[in-house]
């Protein structure tokens, strides 16, 4: 037997260890005429009391309530609220119910409550009223979805279970108290399987007349998710494509940047080596010319070495820059604003430029105007550059029988402490293109072929000019026209200054007496050896020369120490470099001034990659060469007497 009652009878049953049989009874009179049966049966377990009065009277024994039943409209979901027809079985107590909840309404007589919810479901009765959990459980068995029901507070019917035979009336007793034990939602439980919905039991074609608008929305859902996912896949597609030719440019790039970075390492190395073998005969230039001024020349001669050691100057400024291309590309070329007497620069620049027009049959004229305020504050040597350059240029494009004219003015800019300094530099020479005036200021930038081979250029100088007025805060710009000449003016903003001018201190031999002070000179080449030891012995020093870098530690090695008061130290070297002399030296344990003795590096190496090398090396100091003698005896001063 199956049902919410059977299964909970079952579960005290169980539970008080009662052993029991059911009968099923066909009929209503069926039951009723068990129930009288004494003999045949000992208990009722569905029996609905109107009264405990009614048990009494009876003389049977009743358990507590164990489920209370509410009644529900059954319906089909067209419903319009107005029952004409009712369906029923032949049941007096279904009959009353029909009878109080839709009064005189007609009834359509059923044989069974399954029958009585086909005839609501075909529209054959407008309702029908059966306990909630069986309402509960036709409409969610309807896999047409017609059918709803409605739950009604009144009335409710209160079920019991009667035992009949007297002598068993303890029994009721034992199956209140199995009830209490009972879980308090033991009923609902029971009842959810037989009124739970199951979708199992539904084809798919059911599922979708019970739910066409989540039918709708699934389909355009379902619709969506293909269109994103087609989506997807062709961008994922794509996205690998870009990929995969995103990843063949990187390998094509790091190949790339991997030969740019030995090409880079390659021109380093190039200009590493270049500046070194032209700042060593650099030095040599300028060491010899100023011990030929100190020599009491001749005026003539006087002016001549003037000139050559101006045009040395500006040449160690040009290695300074143009090997060192990695230092103007970036920007790091300072500049430096000293008090400058702007007369001083360009009587200087057109010095340089009437040596570069010697055994030229070109005409330079010279239109000047004297500045009223002539000190200012600017780098002397970039100022003298940007000049130099324009006007070696007009020298070099300009054939014999042409005209250069150089024009200089000094506008005031109204009181506000700046002037304007504006250069003008025309030529009458091979001009250019006005295609390839926008790119005259471009490295390398050359419009001609055959402009190299002819005129022996880099194509780097007015790219250096345009960087250098760029740093002065000025302009530039050219005008020219092929076969006709070219004009560069350049504007200059200068700040005026009551500050003396710096001037090259040429006594500083006189005051200075290092009389006393014992110098190692490590220095391979001839040249700069004796340029080094003549200028240092003008100060008082003693000199003791090492023709390499191992020979210089035999030396110090084998002097005792306190020997030597400082070490000059060039780098490049055979034998033994001056970083691995340098090492060797402080690393001495039987001699404690190894550690102690300043040891200045005096090489052509000149990048800041080699004064740091000179640094990490153990040396106090990095001179690059061509030395400055000046500079050399104040580091002297600086590290000798601290």
């Amino acid at each position: 037997m199956k049902g919410i009652i059977p299964d909970y009878f079952r579960k005290i049953a169980d539970y008080a260890g009662i052993s029991y049989e059911f009968l099923t009874p066909a009929t209503r009179d069926e039951y009723i005429a068990y129930q009288k049966n004494k003999e045949a049966t000992d208990m009722s377990i569905d029996a609905r009391l109107e009264t405990d009065n009614y048990a009494e009277t009876k003389k049977w024994g009743i358990t507590a309530p164990f489920i209370t039943m509410q009644l529900a409209r059954v319906t089909r979901r067209d419903f319009d609220g107005e029952i004409n027809v009712v369906a029923t079985v032949d049941q007096t107590a279904s009959n009353s119910i029909a009878d109080a909840m839709a009064p005189g309404a007609e009834k359509l007589m059923c044989s069974t409550r399954q029958e009585m919810m086909e005839a609501v479901r075909k529209g054959k009765a407008d309702a029908a009223f059966v306990y909630y959990y069986m309402a509960q459980a036709f409409v969610n068995s309807d896999t047409t979805g017609t059918m709803t029901y409605t739950l009604l507070e009144q009335p409710t019917f209160t079920y019991r279970m009667v035992i009949s035979s007297t002598e068993n009336h303890a029994l009721a007793g034992i199956l209140t108290k199995a009830m209490y034990a009972m879980p308090q939602n033991l009923v609902e439980d029971l009842a959810a399987r037989y009124t739970t919905y199951k979708a199992a039991e539904l084809t798919f074609v059911d599922w979708i007349r019970l739910h066409p608008v989540v039918t709708v929305w699934v389909l355009l859902i379902f619709g969506w998710l293909l269109t994103t996912m087609a989506m997807i896949a062709m961008r994922l597609s794509a996205r690998k494509k870009a990929q995969k030719a995103a990843q063949e440019t990187a390998e094509e790039m790091a190949e790339l940047a991997e030969h740019a970075q030995a090409a880079n390492k390659a021109k380093t190395a190039f200009l590493s080596h270049m500046s070194h073998d032209m700042r060593t005969p650099m030095n040599a230039i300028m060491g010899f010319t100023g011990i030929a001024m100190k020599n009491n020349p001749s005026d003539e001669v006087k002016n001549c070495l003037e000139k050559i050691d101006e045009s040395s100057e500006h040449l160690l400024s040009l290695i300074n820059d143009v090997l060192d291309l990695t230092r103007v590309e970036s920007g790091k070329v300072k500049y430096n604003q000293v008090p400058t007497d702007l007369k001083s620069i360009t009587d200087s620049a057109l010095d340089i430029t009437k040596g570069f027009l010697t055994n030229r049959d070109i005409s330079f004229k010279i239109q000047r105007e004297e500045a009223k305020i002539p000190n200012v504050l600017v780098d002397p040597v970039r100022l003298r550059d940007v000049l130099v350059n324009i006007l070696s240029n007009a020298v070099k494009f300009t054939p014999d029988g042409g005209t250069i004219t150089f024009e200089a003015r000094c506008q005031e800019k109204g009181g506000d402490g700046y002037i304007n300094m504006r250069y003008r530099i025309s030529d009458t020479g091979i001009g250019m293109s006005e295609e390839f005036t926008k790119e005259v200021f471009e490295e390398f930038a050359q419009e001609d072929s055959d402009v190299r081979t002819q005129y022996h250029g880099a194509g780097l100088g007015m790219a250096i000019v345009k960087k250098y007025v760029d740093m002065m805060g000025g302009t530039i710009s050219v005008q020219s026209k092929k076969h006709e000449g070219t004009t560069f003016t350049v504007d200059i903003p200068l700040e005026i200054t009551d500050k003396e001018c710096n001037k090259s201190d040429t006594g500083f031999s006189e005051k200075v007496n290092l009389t006393g002070v014992n110098v190692l000179l490590a220095e391979d080449n001839e040249l700069n050896a004796e340029i080094t030891t003549v200028q240092l012995e003008e100060f008082g020093m003693n000199v003791e020369r090492a023709v390499d870098g191992k020979n210089a530690v035999e030396i110090f090695r084998n002097h005792p120490e306190g020997t030597f008061d400082v070490i000059l130290m060039d780098i490049m070297m055979p034998e033994m470099n001056g970083y691995e002399a340098v090492k060797a030296i402080r690393a001495m344990n039987d001699r404690p001034d190894g550690k102690n003795i300043p040891i200045i590096a005096m090489t052509a190496n000149s990048f800041a990659e080699d004064v740091q090398a000179s640094l990490d090396a153990g040396m106090n100091a990095h001179l690059s060469k061509p030395i400055v003698i000046d500079e050399v005896i104040k580091t002297i001063i600086r590290y000798v007497y601290n």
